[in-house]
């Protein structure tokens, strides 16, 4: 329960509790005979008369009252808010004539008591500027950022804080194969295939601490560190990725006996400075970031295409992780216009979870890697066959065999180059 639901809980006990007591000692007594009166001289009324149901008395004020709190707390809008109270008033003096042409005596005196002083104190709490900052923050962040991280983002109360420069994680969940799905099915499939995808995996990752800064049929980019500053965001951000993996997979096979086309999925995280503010103009503003680390990351998504791989992750951020991930290095990369080369690494699991065998195996792994390196071609073979799992598929083992087999081979004909193991990332 957020601040606004458990003050629209008090204001409503604290309406309803008086009102209880003034119906006990019999306050609203003379006004409901002087309503039966007004009932019989305007409508005609069945032969048995009238007859006050108290419960409904008691019930009709007690949900109007917390419903007029929560309205009047919630809505920004001060007509609307008096415009809610006045309909209100008119739809209980309505409800008091229907039912009189039933044999019920109802009073609007108290439901609309009720509906007044609760909505009264609403606006007073709603209109303060606390609860004026929260609206206009909600327009912001509602659906792109968890209930719990949302309120302790109002309580802070220092929006200075969120145009800045500061280091961020950047996580995006690519959906790989978009344009072969999109050019072989119907557009309203891809429609909805793309939408599911969104949904799904933006709900995961919001309610494990991010927030969603671009949701689209391609990709779901969320950042771990803004707007909420945390010093642990590259930590963070393993954490939900190593969940993040059996979630993508298990969403692959749903959607694939869901819409008859194989999704493949990529994510890549990446750390680093980034300018954070609130960009964007009327309707189109939103609080984002911008900085090197958010376009690398979208291109080291793409990778995960070339390795087979789930989850890449960049250098920056496994110095960072380094004593909380498992990893396993894949390539040098470098991006188009720049020389300074950067290391790529798969995320495996957690620290610590993985069985002896897998440890064996990414050890062998990294073992061939260097090896490829340095060029020792033959010894890099080997511990890549040792690195195999047996009965278990590894596309990014597949791939540095195929590249040390085919150097092999290259390296036995002079006139042809030995291919290297680094790589330009691709434009987005």
């Amino acid at each position: 329960m957020n601040r606004n639901h458990a003050a629209a809980m008090f204001i409503g006990v604290l309406v309803c509790i008086p009102l209880l007591a003034l119906y006990h000692f019999g306050f609203f007594k003379s006004t409901a005979e002087w309503f039966a009166a007004l009932y019989a001289r305007g409508f005609i009324l069945p032969q048995g008369g009238l007859k006050q149901l108290v419960w409904l008395q008691y019930g009709y004020y007690t949900v109007l009252a917390f419903v007029s709190a929560w309205v009047c707390i919630e809505m920004l809008s001060q007509w609307r808010r008096f415009a809610f109270l006045l309909g209100g008033t008119f739809l209980t003096a309505t409800l008091g004539c229907i039912l009189a042409m039933s044999g019920v005596l109802f009073e609007p005196v108290s439901g609309s008591l009720a509906l007044w002083l609760a909505g009264i104190a609403g606006i007073a709490v709603g209109g303060s500027v606390d609860g004026y900052r929260r609206h206009v923050m909600r327009e912001y962040f509602v659906g792109r950022l968890s209930t719990r991280l949302f309120e302790e983002l109002a309580d802070q109360n220092t929006p200075s804080k969120l145009t800045e420069r500061r280091e961020i994680t950047v996580l995006t969940c690519r959906l790989l194969n978009h344009v072969e799905i999109a050019t072989s099915v119907e557009p309203r499939f891809f429609e909805e295939q793309a939408t599911y995808f969104q949904r799904s995996v933006s709900e995961f990752l919001i309610a494990r601490g991010a927030y969603l800064d671009d949701c689209d049929a391609r990709q779901v980019r969320v950042f771990f560190g803004f707007p909420l500053t945390d010093e642990h965001h590259a930590v963070h951000a393993v954490q939900v990725a190593a969940v993040l993996r059996a979630h993508l997979t298990a969403l692959a096979r749903e959607m694939e006996m869901r819409f008859g086309k194989k999704a493949q999925f990529g994510v890549a995280f990446g750390s680093g400075p980034a300018v954070c503010g609130l960009y964007g103009a009327s309707h189109f503003e939103s609080f984002s970031a911008v900085g090197d680390v958010i376009d690398f990351t979208t291109r080291l998504c793409n990778l995960n295409s070339e390795y087979g791989s789930k989850v890449l992750l960049s250098a920056r951020t496994y110095t960072l992780v380094k004593d909380t991930a498992e990893v396993r290095p894949m390539e040098m990369v470098s991006v188009s216009g720049s020389n300074q080369m950067s290391e790529v690494y798969e995320l495996l699991a957690e620290k610590g979870t993985l069985t002896e065998q897998e440890t064996r195996a990414r050890d062998a792994f990294w073992q061939g890697v260097v090896q490829y390196r340095k060029g020792d071609l033959q010894q890099a073979l080997e511990s890549f066959k040792n690195a195999a799992i047996e009965d278990r598929e590894d596309p990014p083992l597949k791939y540095f065999m195929e590249r040390v087999e085919a150097a092999i081979q290259e390296k036995a004909a002079p006139e042809k180059e030995t291919p290297k193991h680094s790589r330009k990332l691709a434009a987005i």
